[in-house]
């Protein structure tokens, strides 16, 4: 997130952990005013989970993602979690107040460029170990992450895995030393930062579902705009993807992803499925269902596919909710 590049690295590392949110936050859907979420048709239903997902509009992601009855149980989750966090440590608390007073304070862009002048000046002098440790790093994680989902069928892992190398091969061919665009990063931090509106972790644990929603969204829009410094364009590549149907019986379809990431082309499936007039992800949906049976599916509701079924996790599980929205 942006806030993580104003940590004592961030001229070395500012990339680095935007990758994995870049990608997780499509791969949980997956700058104009969206249209209002419509999922009357398979292609309509993917197609706007990238639009919703580039505007940073998470919670009308997740309504356009789950039957309303599903969604209403998710939001009483997140508020029950939300509740039910364990208490910040003094350090957690600590940390995050030195954070935001350090992105917030008057000042704070010159004071960072300052700091970060050393990092810039290393990255000029040539290729380091750290950045490849830390690629190797972030690899690992996010490759664990894709096979973990229980949202992900087969061709949507596939299609995670490439999009995970092609944004680290991308992050290691880019200068982030040019000073120029370390100054426009700086001052998107800060900005994004202080869009925020809270400067401690006691606020921002407060922060009730709405208001979570707008933050995660100022995050999310903070990063885009971070990555298109670096000439990345993220809400391009989303909002430019080719949906297509590749089979649909009126029941189940299957969805086909091509899209553009960092000038490298890549492709996905996605097994939809309809439930009142409403095509929804299958995967998803089931694994949904199968960790909270409570909201179960109305009588009559179709079945569905078994390579989704195959995905979901076990009972004592639960789906994730977009990556964005980890109660801190």
């Amino acid at each position: 997130m942006p806030i993580a590049t104003a940590r004592r690295h961030a001229g070395r590392h500012a990339i680095a952990p935007a990758l994995v949110c870049a990608l997780l936050l499509p791969l949980a859907a997956c700058h104009h005013a969206p249209p209002p979420p419509s999922n009357a048709t398979p292609e309509k239903a993917v197609a706007t989970n990238l639009q919703l997902t580039s505007a940073g509009d998470f919670d009308g992601l997740m309504q356009n993602r789950l039957p309303p009855a599903d969604y209403t149980a998710w939001r009483a989750e997140w508020d029950k979690a939300r509740q039910q966090q364990a208490p910040a440590s003094d350090t957690q608390t600590q940390q995050f107040a030195q954070i935001m007073q350090m992105l917030t304070e008057p000042g704070a862009e010159a004071k960072l460029a300052k700091r970060l002048q050393p990092e810039l000046a290393k990255l000029r002098g040539g290729p380091t170990q750290t950045l490849p440790i830390a690629s190797g790093i972030l690899e690992a994680a996010g490759k664990q992450m894709i096979a973990a989902s229980p949202q992900l069928g087969a061709t949507q892992r596939a299609m995670a895995t490439q999009a995970l190398g092609v944004l680290l091969a991308w992050a290691k061919t880019t200068d982030f030393s040019d000073t120029k665009k370390a100054k426009k990063a700086i001052e998107l931090v800060c900005t994004t930062a202080r869009a925020l509106h809270v400067q401690t972790l006691a606020q921002w644990r407060a922060l009730d579902y709405a208001q979570a929603m707008h933050a995660y969204g100022v995050l999310w829009n903070g990063l885009e705009k971070l990555l298109d410094i670096y000439g990345l364009d993220l809400a391009g590549s989303l909002t430019s993807a080719k949906v297509s149907a590749t089979a649909n019986d009126g029941t189940h379809a299957t969805i086909k992803l091509d899209l553009t990431l960092a000038g490298q082309p890549l492709t996905g499936e996605w097994p939809m499925v309809k439930q009142a007039d409403h095509w929804y992800d299958a995967a998803l949906l089931d694994a949904w269902r199968q960790a909270h049976p409570v909201p179960a599916a109305s009588v009559g509701a179709p079945a569905l596919p078994s390579s989704a079924s195959s995905a979901a996790p076990t009972s004592g599980s639960s789906a994730p909710a977009p990556s964005g929205s980890a109660h801190a």
